[in-house]
């Protein structure tokens, strides 16, 4: 039946992300670029731009949705495409959100921030990137 195809078609995808997600971790993983801090696995921007590349990326567009100079708040949306499709993440940074010596460079962390998102997404990573925590 056409609920059947339907059905088939949805675990089809489902199993489909699940091999993209461990195929990005894996090759992450043995090229370096998963990191331990404090016994959680992290990615690093550097790896998830590398691999991106590797798989099709063709552009990265980032824009500034929100500054806010007296809060030191600062968002940032980024849009990423490739042979994959698009995807779109946001990051944001402020004083509460790094560490002190990120602080003078707090607009650059949030762009950081929206590209390393948008990528995981692109890539089907589902383990945050370090700078998402740094």
């Amino acid at each position: 039946s056409s609920l059947t195809t339907t059905w088939r078609s949805i675990v089809s995808d489902e199993k489909s992300k699940n091999q993209i997600a461990n195929e990005a971790y894996e090759t992450l993983k043995r090229y370096k670029h998963i990191t331990t801090l404090q016994g959680r696995e992290y990615v690093t921007h550097k790896g998830l731009v590398w691999l991106a590349h590797i798989k099709g990326l063709q552009s990265v567009d980032v824009e500034m949705v929100h500054s806010d100079f007296e809060k030191f708040l600062f968002i940032f949306k980024a849009t990423v495409v490739g042979e994959r499709g698009t995807y779109v993440g946001h990051g944001d940074a402020s004083t509460k959100s790094v560490s002190k010596g990120i602080l003078p460079h707090l607009i650059r962390m949030a762009e950081t921030r929206a590209v390393s998102r948008a990528l995981r997404l692109y890539l089907g990573v589902g383990i945050t990137s370090k700078d998402e925590i740094t």
